[in-house]
C-alpha cells in the first residue's frame, strides 16, 4: 500500500480550552483558517503539543471529529491515537477511519517501553489495522518516550506486518539516520523532519515535509527559510533559522511548552492554558514574554515575510 508523501508544514495543534479547562471547540474553524491563511498544509492534532497524554479518550474523540470537518483537499487532518494504551489507540484508530481522516499517528509506549523492535512492532500493528485505509505514521520522539530503538530497522521490520505503514515523524537530532530513513527502499516511506529549530539542517538533510508546534504561529518565517534554502541562498536560510533558535530558547525561561500556547495567544488566537502539571504562564510573564519577543524584532519579522 502506497500513499502519497506529505509536503510543506503541517503544524502540531494546541488542544483549545475555555477558562474552566474544558474543550473550546468552537474555536477550532477559525484555528483552521488562520493556519491555512499562513500557507499551512495540516494539522497534527492530540499530539505532545496539543497534550494529548492529559486528554480523555470521550476528548480525543471530539477533537478528532470537530478537526475532521476543517479538511480539504490542501488541508489534511492527522490524529495522535495515543502512547501508553493499545486498546485506547485501536478504538480511536476506529473513529478516525470512520470520520476520514488523512492519517493516523502513535509514539512508542513510555512506560512499560519495548526493548526491541519486535515487541514495538507487534504493538503498532492492531493499532495501524484499527485504520487500515489510512495513512499511518510512527511518531519518534525518544527525548519523551525514552524509546531509542533503530528507526532504519523499524523501516525493515514493518515490511508485510503494517500495510498502511506510511512513514516516520522524526522529532530526533540523528540526522544520519532520518536521511538513511528517507533513502530506503528507494524512498519507499516518508520521514517528517520535526524539530523546529533546526529546520534548516532537516531541510538539507531532504526532509520535504515537517510537523511542527512553532508554525502555528511563525509559520511565514519557515517557508522563507524553505524558499531561500531552494534558492541556493544558505546564507539567508541561516540568518532566518538564527530567528526561530532565538525565540525557541525563550521557552525555557517562559515556562517551556507553555510558552508556544502563550505566543499563540498573543499571535491573536487564545487556546487556553495549559493542563497540570504544565505550568502556564502568569499575565507578568505574558506581558514579559512579548516584551523580549518585540526587542528580538519577532511580530515585525512575521508581519513582513507574511507579505510575501
Amino acid at each position: 500500500m502506497h500513499f502519497q508523501k506529505i509536503t510543506g508544514l503541517i503544524a502540531a495543534t494546541f488542544t483549545p480550552f475555555d477558562k474552566r479547562g474544558n474543550l473550546a471547540t468552537d474555536l477550532i474553524p477559525r484555528y483552521a483558517r488562520f493556519l491555512q491563511k499562513n500557507g499551512i498544509r495540516g494539522a497534527f492534532i492530540n499530539g505532545t503539543t496539543g497534550e494529548g497524554s492529559s486528554l480523555t479518550f470521550l476528548e480525543k474523540s471530539i477533537l478528532m471529529e470537530v478537526w475532521a470537518k476543517e479538511q480539504t483537499p490542501d488541508f489534511k487532518v492527522i490524529a495522535m491515537l495515543g502512547g501508553t494504551s493499545q486498546q485506547e489507540a485501536v478504538q480511536l484508530g476506529r473513529k478516525a477511519q470512520e470520520w476520514g481522516l488523512s492519517g493516523t499517528a502513535v509514539t512508542a509506549p513510555y512506560y512499560f517501553r519495548p526493548a526491541e523492535l519486535t515487541q514495538l512492532v507487534d504493538y503498532l500493528a492492531p493499532i495501524a489495522g484499527a485504520a487500515e485505509s489510512l495513512p499511518f505514521y510512527f511518531y519518534h520522539i525518544p527525548l519523551l518516550t525514552r524509546v531509542e530503538l533503530s528507526m532504519l530497522a523499524l523501516l525493515e521490520q514493518v515490511e508485510g506486518k503494517i500495510p498502511n505503514f506510511a512513514g516516520i515523524k522524526y522529532t530526533h537530532h540523528n540526522l544520519m539516520e532520518f536521511n538513511q530513513c528517507l533513502r530506503f527502499n528507494s524512498g519507499r516511506w516518508d520521514a517528517l523532519w520535526g524539530w523546529d529549530e533546526i529546520f534548516l539542517a532537516g531541510l538539507s538533510m531532504g526532509a520535504k515535509g515537517a510537523v511542527g508546534s512553532t508554525y502555528n504561529f511563525a509559520a511565514p518565517l519557515y517557508r522563507a527559510i524553505q524558499r531561500a534554502f531552494d534558492a541556493g541562498n544558505m546564507e539567508k536560510a541561516l540568518h532566518l533559522q538564527e530567528k526561530s533558535i532565538d525565540f525557541v530558547h525563550l521557552y525555557g525561561s517562559f515556562g517551556g511548552p507553555a510558552a508556544g500556547k502563550a505566543l499563540l495567544k498573543l499571535s491573536g488566537l487564545d487556546c487556553g492554558s495549559f493542563r497540570a502539571p504544565v505550568a502556564s504562564l502568569s499575565g507578568q510573564q505574558l506581558k514579559a514574554l512579548e516584551s523580549e519577543l518585540i526587542r528580538q524584532g519577532f511580530f515585525d519579522l512575521i508581519d513582513a515575510l507574511s507579505d510575501n
